[in-house]
């Protein structure tokens, strides 16, 4: 807990938390206890990055029920820094899709508390009477002893029956006063099972764990699958989630996902169930049903995204939500075999039957640049994955099919998908600082296991072996599984990925055996 006379000191201006005062050069200003608590969280964690959600938790304990409040907030605390401060910043910098960070160097300091005057006679009495009784010598006790007695002072005996009975009232009040402090002291510090366990269980949960039950009959279908897959690739856009899969972490996870499926009201329809619980407060913060005609699915795939969203308090511009999914083909059956070449590639890692349905969506949609892209980056996985010794001329045959369409895409926009399949051409043609430049102009926050693979691969190309490896395991987070190394092992070049499977095996098998 923060000291009271503690302040921290920015540039020239002094804040005070417990005063509630920013002391600049010229002028103090009084906050509000909002955005005091907000300044003094922002002072005791300068440099790092707060999402909303986490200023909602860490600030406001919980209480603030929407990040309109937050914006807010923020938006308050910058006007009063960047008028009153000499910088004429407002020092609170907003990180695009991650939320906010503290810009300033902060020092913290005690403030020294005067004693009012008033106290200052009796304090200085208080001090002489200790030092004269400090100062004071045997002869001095022994005289005041004599001056006792020659006064007429008198002890009384130490067994007399007073004397007696004062002792057996101050022992009956010990007791007392002994009893009476255990008994409040127990039942301050006793608990039931049951909250001791609420306190546990709530202590323990990790808000960035999620845990994502898929239903058998939603995975039997992989159209509706690859929908699962791609809310979760897009819910991932926009928070930091992380699906687990690993016994020990589902128990920290406090979000869970529950997907399946159910029928329309009229009974003739199947429907897409989307349940979102929050383990910590065992509230359900959504549980709706989507419709799965793909004749609609640039209508319904945005709101599931949206409502999960607004479920998690993130807030997303619909414009933006609208840009994101315009990537897909306006053509049902094409949207269709995109969406079940992905739920194959998730479920059963049939590379055949996963590119049958791409090249069927490029075939349906034909112009259209993310079926080019993702059709291209299945051919080269699907021939790399086959071991075969004809793979260069393959590679090359693909190269000349794809390469025209593929700039020509590239320079209309950097969609994610379009570069990934860029940089994949260039690694193909030995040309590792083209694909890392690619890469690198993919938002941060749409980065795919893909990315991180084509990454590693390109900076072990260029022989950064230590940053190869941070991102194959950066590749692996999302997955709770090494299959990605497996199948990044033989791309373009020959990567001995081995120990760092088997070591991956082997931290998944600790925590699953614990």
């Amino acid at each position: 807990m923060l000291e009271k006379n503690i302040s921290f000191i920015v540039d020239e201006w002094q804040f005070m938390p417990n005063e509630g005062q920013i002391q600049f050069a010229d002028s103090c200003i009084t906050i509000d206890n909002r955005l005091t608590k907000l300044l003094e969280f922002l002072c005791l964690n300068p440099g790092l990055t707060h999402t909303r959600d986490e200023l909602i938790e860490e600030v406001w304990s919980g209480s603030v029920l929407t990040d309109q409040v937050v914006t807010q907030a923020v938006f308050e605390l910058r006007k009063v820094l960047k008028t009153h401060s000499k910088r004429t910043s407002s020092y609170i910098v907003t990180v695009p899709k991650r939320g906010y960070r503290f810009d300033g160097e902060v020092r913290v300091e005690k403030v020294e508390l005067q004693k009012p005057d008033f106290l200052k006679p009796a304090l200085q009495k208080t001090e002489q009477l200790d030092v004269n009784e400090r100062q004071s010598t045997p002869e001095d006790k022994e005289f005041v002893k004599r001056e006792d007695r020659e006064e007429g002072y008198v002890k009384p005996p130490e067994n007399s029956p007073r004397n007696r009975k004062l002792h057996y009232i101050l022992a009956f009040l010990a007791v007392v006063i002994v009893l009476q402090s255990s008994y409040m002291w127990f039942s301050q510090n006793k608990q039931s099972p049951s909250q001791a366990s609420s306190a546990h269980s709530l202590s323990h949960y990790e808000f960035r764990y999620v845990v994502l039950n898929v239903t058998e009959e939603v995975k039997a279908q992989p159209e509706l699958y690859g929908i699962v897959i791609k809310l979760i690739e897009h819910i991932g856009f926009y928070s930091n989630i992380r699906v687990v899969k690993s016994d020990e972490h589902k128990k920290l996870a406090a979000i869970e996902f529950n997907i399946s499926t159910a029928k329309s009201s009229d009974g003739k329809k199947t429907r897409l169930l989307v349940k979102y619980v929050n383990r910590a407060s065992g509230g359900v913060h959504l549980n709706r049903r989507y419709s799965t005609n793909f004749a609609r699915f640039h209508e319904t795939f945005p709101a599931m995204i949206d409502d999960l969203l607004r479920a998690m308090y993130i807030d997303v511009p619909e414009e933006e939500l609208q840009r994101n999914i315009s990537v897909f083909p306006q053509d049902k059956e094409s949207v269709k075999a995109l969406m079940s070449a992905t739920g194959v590639s998730y479920s059963t890692v049939d590379f055949d039957m996963a590119l049958k349905y791409f090249r069927e969506a490029r075939a349906l949609a034909p112009d259209n640049a993310y079926a080019i892209s993702v059709s291209y980056i299945s051919e080269v996985l699907a021939v790399f994955s086959k071991d075969e010794e004809n793979i260069q001329p393959r590679i090359k045959a693909l190269n000349e099919q794809y390469s025209s369409s593929l700039s020509a895409i590239l320079k209309r926009g950097n969609n994610p998908r379009v570069c990934e399949a860029n940089a994949i051409l260039a690694l193909s043609q030995s040309d590792p600082d083209k694909a890392l430049q690619i890469l690198l102009s993919i938002p941060y926050n749409q980065h795919t296991p893909l990315t991180y693979l084509l990454m590693a691969k390109a900076e072990e190309a260029r022989g950064h072996i230590t940053g190869a490896k941070e991102l194959y395991l950066q590749a692996t987070q999302n997955t709770s599984s090494p299959i990605a190394l497996t199948l990044a092992g033989p791309l373009f070049f020959d990567s001995n990925l081995d120990k760092l499977i088997e070591q991956l095996q082997g931290v998944k098998l600790d925590v699953d055996g614990k």
